[in-house]
């Protein structure tokens, strides 16, 4: 078994690398593939590390007789990529039953930003249109209500998959308490992310959203409680002991 520093240490660095190769996946794997499947050309790519306090973002030319259907891909593209890779991965750990644990991290952990900047491009884009959304919103591919409804659903699905992905995980680490814990105090990540995203003036996101973003770890609380902290509480009252 790893120890618990090196799981840690191992967990935090795999994070923040692969945080970044999401942003890749996004960018080149979704909106590069198809301007160059339509016959367009890439003229430019920035990958932020700093994401999402600053967003990456891409260049490209297409050719005038471009269809706005074909362009709606092209937009869409990038959340495309980034859902097909982070439910990938999550079907992988899901039935993969031996995996050398350096590698479960790094799919989890693709999966997980892969995700969420899916998501988070639906439900933000959905109360307040932008980036990728807005122009689809445009083009008539999407409706504000129709975003926020796709993110919502997809959220839900993945929140389910990679909680249970991440509580095996840190069980084969850390006793099944703190393992659960842990799994509580993960998706407090998402408020972070949003407040990370406030600090920049130019997104022009409302704060008033923001205690929408503990929904998450509120509920993987409720759901790590009842499933396992008040069983381990009822196993360690000696007045649930059954007599023989």
């Amino acid at each position: 078994m790893q120890g618990r520093k090196a799981f840690l240490a191992v967990f935090m660095v795999v994070g923040f690398a692969m945080k970044i190769v999401a942003e890749f996946v996004h960018e080149i794997c979704g909106h590069g593939l198809f301007v160059l499947l339509f016959g367009g050309e890439i003229t430019g790519l920035y990958i932020s590390v700093l994401w999402p306090y600053k967003l990456s973002y891409i260049g490209w030319s297409l050719p005038s007789g471009v269809t706005p259907v074909q362009k709606a891909w092209v937009y869409g593209g990038g959340v495309v990529a980034s859902l097909s890779v982070s439910f990938l991965a999550q079907i992988f750990l899901l039935v993969k039953k031996k995996i050398r644990w350096h590698f479960a991290l790094t799919l989890f952990w693709l999966a997980f930003w892969t995700f969420v900047n899916s998501t988070g491009y639906f439900l933000i884009g959905g109360l307040k249109p932008f980036g990728d959304v807005d122009e689809l919103i445009k083009l008539g591919a999407l409706t504000r209500l129709l975003s926020f409804a796709i993110g919502l659903t997809i959220f839900v699905l993945g929140f389910v998959a990679l909680s249970w992905i991440l509580r095996k995980m840190l069980m084969e680490v850390f006793p099944i308490k703190v393992a659960s814990l842990g799994l509580v105090f993960f998706w407090l990540i998402i408020p972070v992310l949003i407040v990370v995203m406030l600090a920049n003036p130019e997104r022009e996101l409302q704060a008033a959203y923001l205690p929408l973003t503990f929904i998450p770890a509120s509920l993987s609380f409720f759901m790590e409680y009842f499933s396992v902290l008040s069983k381990q509480e009822a196993g360690t009252n000696p007045d649930n002991i059954a007599e023989e």
